[in-house]
């Protein structure tokens, strides 16, 4: 019964993980018009950002430390992203954006 439970937080865990990530896409698109494939290596380079934050940071004060720089982080790289990368496209038809 055990195992049944980790199955079942497990399958929920990815679930919740793979619905972020698609609703993101989906906001972004249904907001800027602008296709973002971008969007999945932002989660993941949150997740390495903060996989490293919370090696240099000691203790619990590490891991939710880690957690808000990480999201502040990428989200300033984001911002970065947005004004060098994607405003220029915005103007563009949506075939070539996919270019």
């Amino acid at each position: 019964m055990g195992l049944f439970i980790a199955q079942i937080l497990t399958g929920l865990a990815n679930a919740g993980a793979l619905f972020m990530v698609a609703s993101g896409l989906s906001l972004i698109f249904g907001v800027t018009r602008v296709v973002n494939f971008a969007h999945g290596s932002f989660y993941m380079l949150g997740a390495y950002v903060g996989y490293s934050l919370m090696q240099a940071l000691p203790g619990v004060v590490g891991f939710w430390g880690a957690i808000l720089l990480a999201g502040l982080i990428v989200g300033v790289i984001g911002v970065i992203v947005e004004i060098c990368v994607l405003r220029p496209v915005y103007r563009a038809p949506e075939l070539f954006q996919l270019v």
